[in-house]
């Protein structure tokens, strides 16, 4: 009975910490041009904007944020992608290294 229960118990945490030890992954609901200038950022700054952007409670940056500073990001040309999201990251956002 105590082994049921101490399982039971373990199965139960482990369920609790899953969704919020890990990132959701939002890069199947970006549309077209989303993708594309997802796909233009540098490999670290895609982390950074995946797993690293926090709101103000501290939780990670929903979808539909990610999406919107994509859009942002559009407006910028590819080669100044980066240098333009860093500055939006270091003046505007909250990030957690």
């Amino acid at each position: 009975m105590r082994i049921y229960v101490t399982a039971a118990l373990g199965i139960l945490i482990i369920f609790a910490i899953a969704p919020s030890g890990g990132a959701m992954d939002c890069t199947s609901q970006f549309s077209a041009d989303q993708r594309q200038v997802y796909a233009s950022l540098s490999p670290s700054n895609r982390h950074i904007l995946s797993t690293q952007i926090k709101d103000k409670k501290g939780e990670p940056a929903s979808c539909n944020f990610q999406r919107g500073l994509l859009d942002i990001l559009a407006n910028y040309s590819p080669d100044k992608r980066d240098a333009d999201f860093k500055q939006l990251l270091d003046h505007l956002l909250i990030h957690t290294p």
